[in-house]
Order: C-alpha cells, then sequence, then structure tokens
C-alpha cells in the first residue's frame, strides 16, 4: 500500500512537471494543421461515410448468413466504423493528394468496408513503426 501512495506522488509530480510544455506543443502544433482542413470536405467525407455504412449495415441485415442478436448494438458498431475508416481515407487520399473524381468513391469503398479497413490501416501503421524501429521484417519469411 506504501508503494501505491508513492507512485501516486510520482504521477502527479510528473504530470505537474510536464502537463503545461505538453499541451502548449500539441496546441502549436496540432491547432495550426487541423485549422487548415476544410469543414465542407470532412462534412462531405462524413456523408460518404455514413452512406457506405449504412450500405454494409443493410447488406449484413439482409444477409440470411448472419444473426443479429442486438440490431442496436450492430447498427452503432457498423456505423462508427464506416466513419473512422472513411474519416482515415479522407486524410490518407488527402494526404497523398488522389485525383478529386476519385476520392469520394475511396471513401464510401473504405466505409463499406469498416473494421477490415481499419484492420489494413493498423497492420501497415505497425510494420511502418517496425521499419523504423529497425526491427526486421518477418513477414512472408520461411523459418
Amino acid at each position: 500500500m506504501q508503494n501505491y501512495g508513492l507512485l501516486k506522488k510520482a504521477a502527479w509530480t510528473w504530470l505537474a512537471m510536464f502537463w503545461s510544455a505538453s499541451a502548449w506543443a500539441a496546441t502549436t502544433t496540432f491547432a495550426s494543421d487541423l485549422s487548415k482542413i476544410p469543414a465542407a470536405a470532412v462534412a462531405v467525407a462524413l456523408g460518404l461515410s455514413l452512406i457506405g455504412g449504412a450500405a454494409a449495415t443493410l447488406r449484413k441485415i439482409a444477409s440470411p448468413d448472419v444473426v443479429i442478436t442486438n440490431m442496436r448494438w450492430v447498427v452503432a458498431s457498423d456505423m462508427l466504423m464506416a466513419v473512422v475508416a472513411g474519416l482515415v481515407t479522407y486524410s490518407v487520399i488527402a494526404w497523398q493528394e488522389f485525383p478529386l473524381l476519385l476520392q469520394p468513391g475511396c471513401i464510401t469503398i473504405a466505409a463499406f468496408g469498416g473494421s477490415r479497413v481499419l484492420d489494413r490501416y493498423l497492420g501497415a501503421g505497425l510494420a511502418q513503426v517496425d521499419r523504423l524501429a529497425g526491427k526486421p521484417q518477418t513477414e512472408g519469411v520461411q523459418p
């Protein structure tokens, strides 16, 4: 119990020492970057994400192979995954400067894929972190 008190004091001390510097750094970097994102583009990406998510959810509901026990959770989960996948895709295609005619399709397809697309993004992101850390690539290598 004494170690818990010491740990709690150390956490509060660390927070008091570094919180203001971290908050200042976050506001100077993120605020300027986020203010450059056009709100109309995010609204369109959000709308396309909802369309893609609704299509995936309706397909799941109509499928005789899928058993749905709680409709609310299924709809909420699918729509949240679709919105996240669509907005992440919007960020990637804006960063990569995709042609304007491809962007709506990419966002809608990513939203339709939902968690499958997010799993791919996560895998690619983790592989990039491993490469930056100097970890040797083990996928596809025979033992």
